[in-house]
């Protein structure tokens, strides 16, 4: 890569892993607990408020049609926010007795963008089961379990792009990352539902679907320490009102594992009253914005350009990644051998004029961007794919600024 400024610069169901500790205040990027078409229910929202005893601070709420979760008061730093058991919460170490677990076989394509792990063929079992529990009034399941389904969304085939049906609508992101990941990932859940028939074959496809959507969308990652302290395999969880918590960059609060089996959350700083609690449900599935709407199906709603953001620039039928401060080096050589001035193509020496008709080719690729989302989008699915190509408009424009810039203060 060829720099120009001073700064530096999956996994099927990808978790809630990473932590970002910050004091700026949240920017209102409103992650997967937020989608869903249907109202809060009061009635269900009251049963979880009243029966999780240690969130008291916390309500869920629905505003300007975002549901989050909102404080009832004041928090300082480093204050617990809410604490949810875990013997409350679906783990994947403890799936139905009727699932089978498959061998583990060796994936013949190392290229795959998508690699199915065990733990999601386990957690979606247990709340396949759950649900049933549920259709059937089993008095195994708990009046908060039953509360906590109900909130569940429902229209998560409308937000992911593995479900989209309209292949030009996928293209249409401009972001081939996001293509090769939607179709590595519907073979990987191809496999897991063919689990699924072996250990079940009475399930509907439709209710495995669903059940692998929340999964995909809602699961988090807790580290495990052992009693001698050393550390043990992490689990991954879905836990009632912890997963309504909506997704920030910046984010207010961090969730640890309690030392008492709970699930914790704390304040990364001081937090007013009625402000909406943010974590962040790491980089490696929500930077760039492309693996945020693959992975939880929306993408954040910032106007704010970061080192990691990407957009495809294609000049010649080639496809270079580009970030708002650097520029691959195969893009400049590829200028280099345009250029009559230049020697070998090894001897690469960037000039200029092929400084500025590589921001040439940027501004022109941001107002294509620009002018195609100027069409009417009358689908979620149109509009997210719409939000996606203005994040990667902004990146180009970004990018194509800052080489203007060093072009101006470095070559000229």
């Amino acid at each position: 890569m060829v720099g120009f400024t001073k700064f530096a610069l999956s996994l099927f169901a990808l978790p809630k892993d990473g932590i970002t500790l910050s004091t700026r205040q949240p920017t209102r990027n409103y992650g997967a607990a937020a989608i869903t078409t249907t109202t809060v229910k009061l009635s269900s929202t009251g049963i979880i408020n009243e029966l999780l005893d240690d969130c008291r601070k916390v309500s869920l709420e629905s505003r300007n049609g975002i549901r989050g979760v909102y404080l009832k008061e004041d928090v300082l730093e480093g204050e617990k926010i809410l604490s949810i058991p875990l013997e409350l919460c679906l783990c994947d170490d403890a799936p139905p007795q009727w699932f089978r677990e498959p061998k583990q076989e060796q994936d013949d394509d190392e290229s795959s963008y998508i690699q199915v792990q065990d733990w999601v063929t386990r957690l979606t079992a247990s709340l396949v089961d759950l649900r049933l529990q549920s259709t059937q009034n089993s008095n195994n399941i708990s009046s908060l379990q039953k509360a906590w389904l109900s909130l569940l969304p429902t229209d998560l085939q409308q937000t992911l792009p593995i479900h989209w049906d309209d292949s030009s609508l996928l293209a249409s992101t401009n972001c081939r990352s996001l293509e090769m990941a939607v179709d590595s990932a519907f073979f990987a859940r191809e496999r897991i539902i063919e689990t699924f028939s072996a250990s079940s074959p009475d399930i509907p496809r439709l209710e495995l679907e669903t059940c692998l959507d929340l999964v995909q969308t809602r699961a988090c990652r807790i580290e495990q320490i052992s009693d001698d302290g050393n550390e043990r395999p992490p689990i991954r969880v879905l836990g009632p009102l912890f997963d309504m918590i909506n997704h920030d960059r910046n984010p207010n609060a961090a969730f640890v594992r309690g030392d008492d089996d709970t699930l914790v959350v704390r304040a990364l700083t001081s937090i007013p009253k009625q402000s909406q609690v943010f974590i962040s449900y790491g980089a490696a599935s929500t930077q760039p914005s492309w693996r945020c709407l693959f992975s939880y199906g929306f993408v954040p709603d910032s106007t704010d350009i970061y080192e990691d953001d990407i957009a495809e620039l294609v000049i010649d039928g080639i496809r270079f990644e580009i970030n708002p401060s650097e520029i691959p080096f195969e893009l400049v050589q590829l200028e280099a051998q345009r250029d009559d001035t230049q020697g070998s193509e090894d001897d690469v020496v960037f000039t200029p004029r092929i400084g500025k008709r590589i921001v040439q080719y940027l501004r022109e690729a941001a107002e294509d961007l620009r002018q195609r989302n100027e069409e009417e989008t009358t689908t979620i699915a149109s509009q997210l794919a719409a939000k996606l190509r203005e994040s990667n408009r902004r990146t180009l424009l970004a990018c194509a600024g800052g080489l203007q810039e060093y072009i101006e203060n470095n070559l000229d």
